[in-house]
């Protein structure tokens, strides 16, 4: 079973209103098999009228095989996005045929003008906010160091040069945490994934300037 927790009591009230949520979806994470996907997809069939779900893109993906230094990335993480696609794809057609349910990835938005908007506004404040800058390095320090340990085992270390190869990752992602809803064009949404995210939170809290949206929300799925 899953429980939800909201980040912030606006996430909570947008959360119980139950309009809509972004299903993030992550590659190269064993949270993400098969089994998993599909309670996600039926804990969002079950309790929101509406959701959307987005993953990387195969340029996204394969930055993190690039930074842990794998051979062929791109074929790599084409194949690792497509076998994430198709789990929703089939988690969707077994609990929720009836929904029209989008699955989106990262460069899904390259036209869209408010993602743009924001992105530019991240690439902004990244290049001129040493805490921000920081807390994007660890965030990408934290996407990479799955998939480095798995390739070099469990002792292996983000270093520094990795995580700056890797942190488009985490830049091209920020803006649909921010207004998610905009982007989406709905009224409201929470981002939903498995664990905090730490510079979600402190964005919210006000130590950077950028700004999360009051549209927008982020909720924690918990095993219970």
């Amino acid at each position: 079973m899953l429980q939800a927790s909201p980040a912030t009591s606006n996430c909570q009230a947008i959360f119980g209103r139950r309009a809509h949520v972004l299903l993030g979806v992550s590659p190269f994470n064993s949270r993400f098999c098969d089994a998993y996907i599909a309670r996600l997809v039926a804990w969002a069939h079950a309790s929101v009228q509406d959701f959307d779900v987005l993953l990387p893109g195969v340029e996204h993906a394969s930055w993190i095989l690039e930074a842990v230094g794998e051979s062929r990335p791109q074929a790599k993480a084409r194949k690792e996005v497509a076998r994430r696609k198709r789990a929703v794809e089939e988690a969707l057609e077994a609990c929720a045929p009836e929904l029209r349910v989008a699955v989106h990835d990262f460069g899904d938005f390259a036209d869209n003008p408010h993602y743009l908007g924001l992105r530019d506004e991240v690439d902004r404040v990244f290049a001129t906010d040493e805490g921000f800058r920081r807390a994007c390095l660890a965030m990408s320090r934290q996407a990479v160091s799955s998939r480095l340990r798995t390739v070099r085992g469990p002792d292996a270390c983000v270093d520094d040069h990795q995580a700056a190869a890797a942190v488009r990752y985490v830049l091209d992602e920020l803006p649909h945490v921010l207004d998610g809803a905009t982007i989406l064009g709905r009224e409201e949404t929470l981002m939903v994934y498995h664990r905090p995210w730490p510079l979600w939170d402190r964005i919210a809290q006000g130590e950077f300037p950028l700004k999360v949206s009051p549209r927008q929300g982020f909720l924690v799925l918990h095993d219970c």
